[in-house]
């Protein structure tokens, strides 16, 4: 403020200041010119806000008919709020009254980045506490865009709990994962990841290699962690395949439910297609014995125990969940 203050005092003592020293002026027009000078200096330091704002609910609004256009701060002293102009299909319409829980997400979102990321803010981090609460997939997937734009142009370091991490990955976009998980008598454990199914086989590997874990526990959880592992190369398969020839989100996201069984979710993998189950054991005969033999026991799951060797399981259901992450 006691910036404003000289600024405010340079426009009326200049040449174009509304009040110049000998001027016969009443308080009253006095207080207009103080008030209207400070509504322009106002609209000038917010309109770049404003701007950045929209840029971002642009890349926030993947798939929606609601446009953002102006942002216009009204009102006076206590009563100042934000004006929203919102268009759907371009006609205009009350924000609050046609936006759905995540389009409402979205939008705050879209005020605030800019607010935090100016250059005269002391803090240098942003931390978000799940961002992505009831957004549909596809603004989920503009969001880790638009909060790595700001850790890059802005020099925040972005910190943002739950549901990134897929999308980042998806994107190529720098970023540091971190799990946090609340173990027994309240231990936290923090450790760094990469992706699912790199994440799911060192759990399994881990499992194995508990010395004193009951054999018959170990046979039982592995294959699960093994299943679980191929399921997400699946997964990531359909949604990179898919997404990048143009599916929308909601579209990939309830196929992949709708085939949420290994045959026909590795079907979608292997050929597009969750319909043709007869193909994929000949299909994965043709990358060698070893992968049908772990597609079986994967599909098995944690309902039969495993009594070959873990270590084996474990390697050839990584080696095929590469296999399918290849697939184009």
């Amino acid at each position: 403020m006691a910036s404003d203050r000289v600024r405010y005092r340079g426009l009326a003592n200049g040449p174009q200041g509304g009040l110049c020293e000998g001027d016969d002026q009443t308080d009253q027009s006095a207080e207009e010119w103080w008030k209207e000078t400070s509504a322009s200096v106002r609209d000038e330091r917010f309109t770049p806000i404003a701007a950045r704002a929209r840029a971002v609910w642009s890349q926030l609004r993947l798939q929606s008919n609601v446009d953002l256009g102006g942002v216009v701060l009204e009102g006076t002293a206590g009563r100042r709020r934000v004006a929203l102009q919102v268009t759907v299909d371009s006609t205009p319409a009350e924000a609050l009254g046609v936006m759905s829980q995540g389009e409402l997400h979205s939008l705050a979102l879209s005020l605030f980045l800019p607010r935090a990321t100016l250059a005269e803010s002391p803090f240098r981090f942003i931390c978000i506490d799940d961002p992505v609460q009831s957004m549909d997939p596809a603004r989920a997937e503009g969001l880790p865009r638009v909060l790595a734009q700001a850790a890059l142009t802005a020099g925040h370091r972005i910190h943002a709990r739950r549901s990134l991490p897929e999308a980042v990955r998806r994107l190529g976009l720098p970023a540091t994962v971190h799990s946090v998980t609340r173990r027994a008598k309240s231990v936290v454990e923090v450790r760094q990841t990469t992706d699912p199914v790199t994440t799911l086989i060192d759990d399994a590997r881990a499992v194995a290699m508990t010395d004193d874990l009951p054999t018959d526990v170990a046979s039982r959880v592995v294959p699960g962690f093994c299943r679980a592992a191929d399921e997400a190369a699946c997964m990531e398969s359909v949604r990179r395949r898919r997404l990048k020839r143009g599916d929308s989100h909601d579209s990939v996201e309830q196929m992949l439910e709708a085939n949420g069984k290994m045959y026909p979710l590795i079907a979608l993998a292997l050929f597009d297609d969750a319909s043709r189950t007869n193909d994929v054991l000949p299909k994965l005969q043709r990358f060698g014995p070893w992968a049908v033999e772990a597609f079986k026991i994967c599909k098995m799951g944690a309902h039969e125990r495993h009594e070959g060797e873990l270590k084996s399981l474990i390697n050839n259901s990584e080696r095929l969940a590469k296999q399918l992450l290849e697939m184009k």
